[in-house]
């Protein structure tokens, strides 16, 4: 299970880039002990040659992570974003997206990282709730949304 702290929700963060705001997520979460210093320069590296936008409706979103091996504990981190940044397509990686919502994924067990990653999707394969998602003001309440959608899918 994955840790969803109201601590590594920032909501209408601002950033320049998408390296910018992976670091932004993962000093969070080495703030808290959830990954050692080094993971957020890892996703940056991992990210360069295999990209995670993916172009969601209404708008973009992107699912940056690496290898286990930097993870302490299985954890998630957001970022509502106050303006876009430019992820390359997961699928067409000569296509850049403008990415309003960014999703780190730190999984302890290489085999939780599937199982998140499909969950995750199942969440926003509906539109509706990006955009509740992008909408919600309060970290705590973002946290809580998470928890309640990931619960719904077991």
């Amino acid at each position: 299970m994955l840790t969803l702290d109201p601590s590594f929700m920032l909501i209408r963060h601002t950033a320049d880039d998408a390296e910018s705001v992976i670091s932004d997520l993962a000093d969070t979460l080495h703030t808290y002990g959830a990954v050692q210093a080094d993971y957020g320069q890892e996703t940056i590296e991992r990210e360069k040659k295999h990209p995670t936008g993916l172009p969601t409706k209404p708008f973009a979103i992107a699912f940056p992570h690496a290898e286990a091996k930097g993870v302490v504990e299985s954890s998630l981190a957001v970022a509502t974003l106050s303006s876009p940044v430019s992820f390359l397509n997961m699928a067409d990686p000569e296509e850049a997206l403008e990415v309003e919502v960014v999703f780190l994924l730190a999984n302890k067990e290489p085999e939780e990282q599937v199982q998140a990653l499909r969950q995750l999707a199942l969440i926003f394969s509906d539109s509706e709730k990006l955009v509740y998602l992008r909408e919600i003001e309060s970290p705590a309440i973002a946290a809580e949304w998470f928890r309640d959608q990931l619960l719904n899918l077991e």
